[in-house]
This record gives structure tokens, C-alpha cells and sequence, in this order.
């Protein structure tokens, strides 16, 4: 039997944990009680409708299937060692069943969400992972002849600085056509406010933790905690960036909070990394929500 939320239309079964055997889907939603059967994954998805698919590992025959759903906007995590659903299965003390498989399948992801990976990476993600390493390394040059056109009086360490700059300017504008291609990019463009290749890469690079991690595991992940003496991620560096430059240009809604803070007598640094945390959070939030909701006020 379908369950409820499928059986009146509901929208907001995002999660979708599945185990495949005798020539079934066996089901369950992120907050059901019940393992329901479904006789295709085609059923399967036209019936609960999810966001993302959660499995242990993938039976041959529905790859090309998979594929195919794949390309609607689903996404399909598996684990990244099949090794540890026996262990779960030991540890728990349950026998090996379909629908015991995807019960653990469930535990599992909720305590180390990080033993999971995508099955599939659509094109548009891997072609903006690809333009927006080449604006980091793009960026890195720029700092470099910036410094050197100010330090020595050189003709072509101006033209250099120049011609970098004007690449930059248009290879921003070309990640931010392609991005609006990937839905977390296109919702925090719309209901955040936010653009550009910074936000690009970290989206590109890491919606699956974004979406799947609880939130003091991604704080840790972007190590937006005490760091004293020691030298960030890049995400990191990247998240922080992004929020200096979202108080540099008057975000309403991250230079409100940099102001509130730094009326509360906080110092500029410790202010732009709670400013990163927030934006994290929103990120998070977006990535995670069930139903897409309206642009902010």
C-alpha cells in the first residue's frame, strides 16, 4: 500500500531509502513507519516522488533506469562500502531481509551521512565544478599581478592585471548561465539573493553534504569553529569570502546581521565568521527543505 502522503497527493516525501530483491523495490520514506512494496523503481518514484534515493548498492539491470530517473533531478546516493549495512546487521542483531535492509539503510544515513556518495553527477554540476576551478586559479593570478603592478612600475604587469580581470568579469557571468542550472544554485539565487562563482563552487563541489549533513557536522566540514594557527579549507576560505563580500555590497539580509553583531561590541573577524555560519545554515536550510518555498521578503 502507498503511504499516506502519497496516496493524497502530499507533497514533502523528499528522502527515499530502497532495497532491491525478487525482482522488487522495497520502500521507505524518511518519517514512514511502514517498508512498502513496488513492483518497478519507475512505480516506485511516481509514487512517493522524491527529492533523492538512498541505497545500498545498485542491481545492474537498473542502472540504465536509474539513469534515466537521474535526469529528471533525482539524486541517488549509495554506500560507499557495502561492508557497512553487515556490520549494522551485526551490530543490531537482525537477520538479513529486504525490508530489515532498508530500515538499517535509514539508521545508517541518519548517523554517518558522510558513508554515502552520489551514484550520479549530472553534466551541468561537472562542467561548473570545471569553470569554477579555473576561476580560483584565474583568482590566485589576478592577486598575483595586482601585487606585482603596484609593487613594480611595468607595463605588462598592468596589461596582465587587465586582461585577467576583464577574463574573470566574463567567465563569472558564463558560471552563473551554467549554474542557474543546478537547483540548490538556482533556489539561493532567487530566495537568497546570492550569485556568483564563489557560491557556484561551493554548490558544485559539495550539495551532497550541503543537503545530507547535520548542521554541526557542516560547521566542523567548513571548519567555522576556533582555528587558531591553522590554515582553513579551501571551502572554507571560499564560505568566508562569500559572506565579506555579501556585507561589502550591502546584502540586506548578512549585512543586517554584521551590523546587529557588530553593535554588540564583536570585532570585524569573529562577525564575518558568524555572518559565513548563518549563510552556511541558509544554504543548508535550502538544500534540505521539502517544498521550495517563496522568494524572501
Amino acid at each position: 500500500m502507498p503511504s499516506p502522503a502519497a496516496r493524497t497527493g502530499a507533497q514533502g516525501v523528499r528522502v527515499v531509502f530502497a532495497d532491491f530483491g525478487r525482482g522488487k523495490v522495497y520502500a521507505l520514506v524518511e518519517n514512514g513507519e511502514h517498508v512498502e512494496m513496488f513492483y518497478s523503481l519507475e512505480d516506485m518514484v511516481g509514487r512517493l516522488s522524491p527529492d533523492t534515493i538512498v541505497v545500498d548498492s545498485l542491481p545492474g539491470k537498473l542502472q540504465k533506469t536509474a539513469a534515466e530517473i537521474a535526469k529528471t533531478g533525482i539524486v541517488f546516493l549509495r554506500l560507499k562500502s557495502l561492508g557497512k549495512l553487515s556490520e549494522e546487521r551485526k551490530s543490531n542483531g537482525v537477520r538479513k531481509t529486504d525490508e530489515n535492509d532498508v530500515k538499517l539503510l535509514r539508521e545508517l544515513f541518519h548517523r554517518h551521512p558522510e558513508a554515502f556518495q552520489p551514484l550520479f553527477t549530472s553534466p551541468e554540476e561537472l562542467e561548473v565544478r570545471a569553470l569554477t576551478e579555473m576561476w580560483v586559479e584565474l583568482a590566485g593570478l589576478k592577486k598575483t599581478t595586482k601585487f606585482t603592478r603596484t609593487t613594480f612600475d611595468n607595463p605588462i604587469t598592468a596589461e596582465a592585471h587587465k586582461t585577467l580581470k576583464r577574463l574573470m568579469y566574463r567567465l563569472s557571468e558564463e558560471v552563473h548561465q551554467k549554474a542557474l542550472k543546478l537547483p540548490l544554485y538556482h533556489r539561493a539565487h532567487e530566495e537568497l539573493g546570492l550569485r556568483g562563482p564563489i557560491l557556484a563552487y561551493i554548490i558544485s563541489h559539495d550539495t551532497i553534504a550541503l543537503t545530507t549533513l547535520p548542521r554541526d557536522k557542516l560547521i566542523i566540514r567548513y571548519a567555522m569553529t576556533h582555528r587558531p594557527n591553522r590554515r582553513r579549507p579551501l571551502r572554507s576560505q571560499l564560505l568566508i569570502l562569500l559572506a565579506r563580500a555579501a556585507v561589502l555590497h550591502g546584502h540586506p539580509r548578512y549585512s543586517q546581521i554584521y551590523q546587529h553583531y557588530r553593535q554588540k561590541g564583536k570585532k570585524h573577524w569573529p562577525t564575518i565568521l558568524r555572518v559565513a555560519k548563518r549563510l552556511l545554515r541558509d544554504l543548508r536550510q535550502l538544500g534540505q527543505r521539502n517544498q521550495k518555498a517563496g522568494p524572501p521578503a
